[in-house]
């Protein structure tokens, strides 16, 4: 038994007071080693004696003392790591193993002369530590008071040690597996997934199904942003591969998910996720404008500002049935490429903008027939209405008035009026958020128009609608009823935010993300979930979240402008995490999107096994509800540390010097000049 700590005891032990410093007496041993050996070859006469001699001469240069010791009994350490990652939360063994680890805990603490630590390991992004925390809670503690290590997890860790025995020195270390390593599971694993994608280009993904069943056939669905788009089967334990297209330009979440096998430990692992950037090739806008005046610069100079547009612009300077004098050769150098435009290669432009143009003489009917089936396919067009839209050529006359969200009167004004946002124009992402509406400048011309349907954004002279807003089909209307705002670009009585209004009004057309006016976003944040919601409407209610576990909970927003709201919840998983609200999802990853916590749930003995053999420890399965636990025992230093039913923990008999009192072992001079006679004696005795 090892005495109470506490309780001195005495002990003695022979030391050494080295009267040269010990790499000296190592060199100088070394030294007299190889005189000796050469001597012996050489066949001297007295090589026990020249032996005794250089042996009493280093005793008295290392002057030798005896020493008594008052000692105190030092506690032998125990560790126990309880593996607390989100793989035993996703298996549902989070609470079995914190219960094993406290079991294990509370048996330990009841040997005399043993102190118990116990450690949490939690998951990271490349899944749960297990080596490093055991080595990280020993590091203050002497090898020699360490009993011996008890980890209690699933046993899936990424960092077993590569070099297992260098850790020996920590004592038996024993691994209590939670869980049925016979349960089949069944997960999704990506090969491969690209980063980015053209926007309804073919994008290819590579993934396996691992299924412990088999290769029977899988159902394989591909979701983007919460919209299935891909369902195929596909044999498990083989790699496939699936072409997607990405709807929108910007961050499209893309979940492939298998269908649930015939043994699961959880479904959270047959999902994977990646976020992929949607780009566009390039963004086609026809600018068509009419008569010259200072608008169309202001329109040309927006798109020509941004790389990412090509603009194909004509400007009609000259309508074909004015009749004048004027020579043939002074006329357009080509004629207006309607059929090129309007039947080959319509279907190149996203945007088709109509800018003070006018209709008599240009534009066959058909054509326009042509545009509104355009638009209805995803294409998107403006209209900025001069004062030819007021009479009988405006564009409503044509077939584009079944598209079009308002129509003009007949009438026009020249008073001057300040454009201002509706009620619902204040909440609408085109207009919401623009500086100080009521500074902004004058304008002088407007056509009167109706609303019909659509959404009026801004108002103008005598609150009839300035800027209309409307879908058509997969694709968009805007109509501005005034072809002024080349006023505000120049300052006049103040200007206006001309560039970021039809900045907006342009991407708003092109279906750009961030101007849906219904709209939820979902990120990861410092402070964990930052949930935006966008809407026309009032107030949406809470958010509900889903965690990559599955658990669901809600989260409240506030109103932080017109029609936008925000709110923040706590992030306490890995993963991906769903946002809904209105029948609206959002995505985002917490950490890793496909975390190596998530990958592998089985339990296994299997990666752990080589550091339980190299430290003499063992393997034990608890089972699933971790309630089959050893027997604990203590055993000698060395001994065998397991049984069939039981773990050792080593009794190391370590203490603390509390006192010492060193007697010399006679004077080192005596020592050293003994061994000088012995030497002499030799060499007397090889010159007879």
């Amino acid at each position: 038994m090892t005495p109470p700590v506490g309780d001195l005891i005495a002990g003695s032990r022979i030391g050494f007071d080295p009267a040269l410093p010990w790499s000296v007496l190592v060199g100088l041993g070394a030294v007299a080693a190889l005189a000796l050996a050469f001597y012996v070859w050489r066949g001297g006469g007295a090589p026990v004696t020249r032996l005794l001699g250089l042996a009493l001469l280093f005793v008295g240069l290392m002057q030798p003392q005896w020493v008594r010791e008052t000692r105190e009994p030092a506690n032998d350490v125990a560790l126990v790591v309880v593996d607390q990652s989100e793989s035993l939360a996703l298996a549902g063994r989070r609470d079995a193993a914190r219960a094993a680890g406290d079991a294990i805990a509370e048996r330990l603490s009841r040997e005399t002369g043993l102190d118990v630590r116990v450690r949490e390991a939690r998951g990271g992004p490349d899944g749960t530590i297990i080596t490093a925390i055991i080595e990280d809670a020993l590091s203050d503690v002497a090898r020699d008071r360490i009993g011996g290590v008890v980890v209690v997890t699933d046993g899936q860790a990424v960092d077993p040690p590569a070099e297992p025995r260098r850790l020996s020195g920590l004592g038996p270390a024993h691994m209590l597996i939670v869980g049925d390593p016979d349960r089949g599971d069944r997960r999704l694993e990506l090969v491969s997934a690209p980063t980015f994608g053209i926007v309804n280009e073919p994008m290819r993904i590579t993934a396996r199904v691992i299924d412990s069943t088999g290769d029977a056939p899988v159902t394989v669905n591909v979701s983007i942003d919460g919209r299935r788009v891909i369902q195929t089967s596909v044999r498990a334990n083989r790699e496939f591969n699936i072409d997607v297209r990405l709807p929108r330009r910007g961050r499209n979440m893309v979940i492939v998910e298998a269908a649930e096998g015939p043994q699961e430990i959880t479904l959270s692992n047959n999902r994977a996720a990646f976020a992929a950037n949607g780009v566009r090739d390039r963004l086609r806008v026809l600018l068509i404008t009419g008569e010259p005046h200072p608008g169309a610069r202001v329109w040309r100079n927006l798109l020509k500002s941004d790389p990412a547009v090509d603009v194909v612009h004509f400007s009609i300077l000259r309508p074909p049935d004015k009749q004048d004098f004027t020579p043939q050769n002074e006329l357009a150098l080509i004629p207006f490429p309607t059929e090129e435009l309007f039947e080959r290669r319509l279907d190149e432009f996203d945007l088709i903008i109509f800018d003070r143009a006018p209709r008599r003489g240009i534009l066959q009917a058909y054509y326009f027939s042509s545009i509104a089936r355009r638009i209805e396919q995803g294409g998107a067009l403006l209209i900025t209405a001069g004062e030819t839209e007021a009479g009988l050529d405006g564009l409503y006359r044509t077939s584009l008035a079944g598209i079009l969200p308002s129509q003009p009167t007949g009438a026009f004004t020249t008073q001057p009026y300040r454009p201002a946002p509706t009620a619902l124009g204040q909440r609408h992402p085109v207009v919401r958020g623009l500086p100080t509406p009521e500074r902004w400048g004058r304008w002088t011309r407007q056509i009167e128009a109706n609303a019909t349907s659509g959404q009026t954004v801004l108002r103008g002279y005598n609150n009839r609608p300035l800027l209309v807003l409307d879908r058509a089909g997969d694709g968009r209307v805007a109509q501005l009823w005034s072809d002024q705002p080349w006023l505000w670009a120049r300052g006049y009585d103040g200007g206006g935010p001309h560039g970021e209004l039809l900045r907006r009004l342009a991407h708003w057309l092109m279906q750009e993300p961030e101007l849906e006016d219904e709209r939820l976003t979902l990120d990861a944040g410092p402070r964990g979930l930052e949930i935006e919601r966008s809407t026309l409407g009032d107030a949406t209610g809470d958010v509900e979240l889903i965690a990559p576990s599955g658990a669901r909970s809600t989260a409240s927003i506030g109103e932080a402008a017109p029609g936008l709201y925000r709110g923040e919840a706590p992030a306490e998983e890995q993963g991906l995490w769903e946002a809904r609200n209105g029948g609206l999802r959002a995505f985002t990853a917490v950490g890793p999107l496909n975390p190596r916590e998530a990958a592998a749930l089985a339990a296994t003995g299997e990666i752990l096994r080589p550091l339980a053999q190299a430290t003499g420890g063992s393997v034990f399965m608890t089972g699933e509800d971790g309630r089959r636990l050893p027997e604990i025992r203590r055993i000698d230093r060395g001994a065998n540390a397991s049984g069939g039913d039981w773990i050792g923990i080593e009794r190391n008999g370590a203490y603390v010097v509390r006192a010492a009192q060193a007697t010399p072992l006679g004077p080192g001079v005596a020592w050293a000049m003994l061994g000088v006679l012995l030497l002499m004696w030799g060499w007397r005795r090889e010159t007879r």
